[in-house]
C-alpha cells in the first residue's frame, strides 16, 4: 500500500504575513510519521512546500503527484495551512454569477493564474479511486469580508487574505443579487476545514509558539482519540475551540463512509 502526504504551510505572504502555518505542517508531519500513533507514514513519502516554494504551480504539480497511481487501500493526506479567500465568478456574458472559495499560494495576487479554486480541487480529487483513504485539512479562512479582522479574534490574527476594494465590490455584488458559494459535491475525500464560509480561522499562539487554532486542537484531539471516527472527532475539536473562546466552527465534509472512518485509518 502507498502512503503519501502533501503538506503546505505559508507564513511569508507579501503584505499579509502569518506566523503559525509552518509549525502546523511540521506538527502534522511529526504526528503521521510517529510510530507511537500508528498512522504509518514513512518520512520519505511526505512532501512539504513552505513560504516562497509554495507557488500556485508547485502546489498543483505536487497535488498531481499525490493523486497519481493510487490503488484501493492507499492512504493520502493534503494539509494546507495559510490564507484563504472568496472570489466572485462570472458567466459567459461577464456577469457575476456566484462565489468560489480559494486557497492563496504565496504568489496569490487575486488573478486567476495565482489562486486555486474549490472547483479545481474537486476536479483533482475526483480521480481518487474508491477504497483509497483520503483526507484534506484546510486551516484557512473562506471569508472575503474585511469586517472580520483580527479585532474580532481577541487579538489573534485572521487567516483571511486582505481584500482589495474592487474585489470586495464583486463579492458584495454577488451577495446583493442573492448569489452564494457555488455548491460542489465533494469527491472521495474527507475535508476538515477551519471554519464556516462566513468565518475566519485564527493564527494563534500556544505557550509562546505559533499555530493555527484548528491545527493545534485537531492534532491534540487526534493524539487523545486516534481511532475516533471523524464525524465524532470534529465535535471534540469544535468543543475545544469553543471552550478556549474561539468563535470559528470547524466543518467536516465528504462522503458519509469517509466521515465514519478514523483519521487516515
Amino acid at each position: 500500500m502507498a502512503y503519501k502526504a502533501l503538506l503546505v504551510g505559508i507564513n511569508k505572504y507579501p503584505g499579509a504575513p502569518l506566523n503559525g502555518c509552518i509549525n502546523d505542517i511540521v506538527d502534522a508531519a511529526a504526528y503521521i510519521t510517529d510510530p507511537a500513533f500508528g498512522i504509518g507514514f514513512n518520512p520519505r513519502a511526505v512532501r512539504m512546500l513552505t513560504d516562497t516554494r509554495a507557488t500556485t504551480a508547485a502546489i498543483l504539480e505536487r497535488l498531481t503527484w499525490l493523486v497519481t497511481g493510487l490503488q484501493p487501500g492507499d492512504r493520502i493526506l493534503f494539509w494546507y495551512s495559510g490564507h484563504g479567500a472568496q472570489v466572485a465568478t462570472r458567466d459567459q456574458a461577464g456577469e457575476v454569477d456566484g462565489l468560489d472559495e480559494v486557497i492563496c499560494p504565496v504568489d496569490f495576487d487575486w488573478s486567476n493564474a495565482h489562486l486555486i479554486r474549490d472547483k479545481q480541487f474537486h476536479t483533482i480529487f475526483a480521480s481518487i479511486p474508491a477504497g483509497v483513504i483520503a483526507c484534506w485539512v484546510s486551516d484557512s479562512c473562506h471569508s472575503g469580508d474585511l469586517e472580520r479582522d483580527a479585532s474580532n479574534l481577541g487579538g489573534r490574527a485572521s487567516r483571511s487574505y486582505p481584500t482589495p476594494e474592487d474585489m470586495q465590490w464583486r463579492i458584495k455584488a454577488a451577495g446583493m443579487t442573492g448569489l452564494r458559494l457555488l455548491p460542489r459535491e465533494l469527491p472521495n475525500i474527507a475535508l476538515i476545514s477551519g471554519c464556516k464560509s462566513d468565518q475566519t480561522s485564527a493564527d494563534a499562539s500556544f505557550s509562546g509558539r505559533s499555530n493555527g487554532a484548528l491545527s493545534y486542537y485537531l492534532l491534540k484531539e487526534l493524539k487523545a482519540h486516534p481511532t475516533m471516527p471523524l464525524n465524532q472527532l470534529i465535535g471534540q475539536v469544535q468543543t475545544a475551540l469553543r471552550d478556549h473562546s474561539y468563535a470559528q466552527v470547524p466543518q467536516l465534509e465528504g462522503p458519509a463512509a469517509n466521515l465514519a472512518r478514523p483519521f487516515l485509518r
